[in-house]
């Protein structure tokens, strides 16, 4: 689901729904809309508005039904939905059996997540059972006992108008537009936990169990019905001007991205992939030939990244609410659809959730990133598939890491306040772009395919991803995931530098320090871009501590220095003067020196002076005995600060033996003198 666009809003669209989910709303639920930023504010379509929308507060995944609900004492198999649609009166009649597994011994009654609608009856092969229905659960009263391994299949039959959040919400089940439509949102916006599933049918509501599904979808005869999978039968019933569409999905998918759409739809075929379907309102099928004109681009993007393509059948499907990554079958918002690619990067951001969100579930919401961080990085890798590494950097930096920087959230990406909100869709994606750069392009994207294929069609968790990239990469990336997936903030950096040169060599002191207030000190290697005057140099730096200082020799007279230049860590850097350094404004001559900053064993001693106006400057080595073991400076200096570095050898470019020696520095009428000892 698209931050702020998958809980785009359209009043105008909108038909008039029966009683809302608000009228029956939680305590939590209530507070929770308190919450929410009016999304009218804003301009339609705009980001402000879509984050308005997406950024939900509520409550901690530690409380609730929220975490321990896999395994459960049973694991669903097969799931054969039959419904039948009533547009008039806005009710669904469904029948749906559900084949399971009993995971416990002595199994005796199952618990389903249902809500809203009445339950008529329930059966066990024919035989009518027990049960007890206390929204929004379930318990069906098995009848006999089951031992681990052992199946059955449970029927429940049942009617009603199904429920939804409203118009101002976004999961549920919905009748909306003109003419009026049926679909399913399988994600709510209020709810807690989010899974929306059992609106219309029967089922365990958990990411974590996947089941195969097959639909039976009664509707009048000039509408369409689209769902998960395949079209395996379309039935025709003239007595009553209704059809039944049949759809198969024989991949595992979860309740929450399951789907039904149903309207009168204009079916489209993607040009280049005969597999990829879209299905629009039929006054838009001119413009939604241009409007997913670069599907097939992303689609190819995503197989040379990711591996292939998960599913037997891909499309997108129109309706009043979107946008949504229904398994093999993205609802999208109408309204959107136009002639234009405006919306590529939504559309991309779907697709890209075919592999991670539905062919690799989440085990459960702390573990959202691994869905919505994973789609929303993915449109940054669809813009350098088709236009470039250029493309990428600026969408990486305006369109993810930006929106990080101007959030109020502050929370860890694991297990987060909001479930839809900054940290998860694009903080999360910053991860991925920055794991890139520390494990190297190749290791990256084969520790996703590694990972893809270790847990496809199933779930997997934070800890399993980091075990794919570490078992490719063969690095130990216990401190990447703690800081930026267990931890909040971002590193903030303060650099100076200075330049000084030898007789044959030029160096950059370089002092990082990391100022952030927020956050722990973080380690990440820091790109540091060096200008010279015969160009540009690039050295990585491995930054950990709170303050250091580097030393890097470098082939010509540095100019300037830039930090993380293509940003490959979210992060703020400022340049600041060097406090080391003697202020322009001095009146005397000043001499001193520091010793080796990247070997305290190194016999390399950095000298600095600073003069009050230009002049000449003559700086040499001195041994005890009086000899001159080196001259360092002989030219007019600038007025200012200077640098020079002596790498403890003589004029024959010999190392100095252990001793004292003093550097003597003439300028104009003043001499100064340096004690400096040489230790080995």
């Amino acid at each position: 689901m698209k931050r702020g666009l998958g809980f785009l809003v359209l009043a105008v669209l909108l038909s008039l729904a029966g009683p809302t989910w608000a009228e029956e709303a939680s305590e939590f639920g209530r507070a929770a809309r308190d919450r929410l930023v009016d999304p009218a504010q804003f301009e339609p379509g705009s980001r402000e508005w879509m984050k308005a929308i997406d950024s939900v507060k509520y409550s901690r995944m530690t409380q609730g039904r929220r975490i321990d609900n896999c395994p459960h004492s049973f694991d669903v198999l097969h799931y054969n939905i039959t419904i039948d649609i009533d547009f008039d009166i806005e009710f669904i009649y469904g029948d749906t059996k559900i084949l399971s597994v009993s995971e416990t011994e002595n199994l005796s009654e199952i618990d389903l997540d249902f809500t809203v609608l009445t339950v008529d009856a329930v059966f066990l092969n024919g035989t009518p059972l027990t049960y007890d229905y206390i929204d929004p659960v379930l318990t069906i009263h098995l009848g006999q006992t089951y031992a681990v391994g052992d199946s059955f299949e449970v029927e429940v039959v049942y009617h009603g108008h199904p429920g939804n959040e409203g118009p101002s919400g976004f999961g549920g089940f919905y009748f909306a537009g003109n003419p009026k439509m049926a679909f399913q949102m399988g994600v709510g916006l209020w709810v807690d936990p989010p899974s929306m599933g059992k609106y219309w049918f029967p089922c365990w509501d958990w990411p974590c169990d996947k089941a195969t599904a097959e639909y039976h979808i009664t509707i009048p005869d000039d509408r369409v019905a689209v769902c998960n999978g395949v079209l395996v039968e379309l039935v025709s019933h003239p007595p009553e001007n209704t059809v039944t569409y049949v759809w198969s999905e024989t991949h595992q998918i979860a309740p929450h991205v399951m789907s039904v759409a149903a309207r009168e739809y204009t079916e489209l075929v993607d040009p280049t992939y005969d597999w990829i379907h879209y299905w629009v309102y039929p006054y838009q099928a001119q413009s939604a030939v241009v409007h997913f004109q670069n599907v097939h681009i992303m689609m190819d993007g995503f197989v040379e990244r990711y591996g292939p393509y998960p599913f037997s059948k891909f499309g997108y499907v129109a309706a009043t609410k979107g946008d949504m990554e229904h398994q093999t079958c993205v609802t999208h918002l109408g309204a959107l659809i136009g002639a234009h690619n405006v919306y590529d990067w939504l559309l991309a951001h779907e697709l890209a959730h075919q592999w991670w969100g539905d062919c690799v579930s989440v085990n459960d919401w702390r573990d959202i990133w691994l869905s919505e961080g994973f789609a929303t990085y993915s449109e940054a890798i669809f813009h350098e598939h088709a236009y470039g590494m250029g493309a990428y950097h600026n969408y990486i930096q305006t369109s993810i890491m930006n929106p990080v920087f101007a959030s109020s959230e502050n929370f860890p990406i694991y297990d987060p306040e909001y479930l839809w909100g900054t940290t998860v869709y694009e903080k999360g994606a910053t991860v991925l772009h920055m794991l890139r750069h520390v494990v190297g392009d190749e290791d990256f994207f084969s520790s996703l395919v590694t990972y893809r294929q270790a847990h496809e069609y199933g779930n997997a968790v934070t800890p399993e991803f980091k075990q794919a990239v570490e078992s490719v990469s063969g690095q130990d990336l216990d401190w990447f995931f703690e800081e930026w997936i267990y931890d909040v903030g971002w590193p903030v950096y303060e650099y100076a530098w200075i330049g000084s040169a030898g007789e044959d060599r030029h160096y950059v002191c370089l002092m990082i320090d990391q100022v952030q207030t927020n956050g722990p000190v973080f380690t990440m290697p820091v790109d540091v871009e060096i200008t010279t005057v015969s160009g540009d140099t690039l050295v990585t730096l491995w930054v950990d501590e709170i303050h250091e200082l580097f030393e890097i020799e470098i082939g010509a007279e540095p100019i300037g220095i830039e930090l993380d230049s293509d940003n490959w860590i979210l992060n703020a850097a400022y340049e600041v003067p060097y406090s080391g350094v003697a202020e322009e404004t001095a009146t005397s001559i000043l001499l001193w020196a520091e010793p080796s900053l990247s070997n305290p064993n190194s016999q390399v001693t950095r000298i600095r002076y600073s003069v009050p106006i230009g002049q000449h400057v003559r700086m040499e080595i001195i041994d005890a005995a009086g000899q001159r073991v080196r001259s360092l400076v002989d030219r007019t200096v600038a007025a200012g600060p200077g640098g020079v570095i002596w790498d403890g050898r003589d004029r024959q470019d010999r190392l100095v033996p252990s001793g004292i020696y003093f550097c003597r520095m003439t300028a104009g009428s003043e001499d100064h003198v340096l004690r400096i000892a040489i230790l080995k």
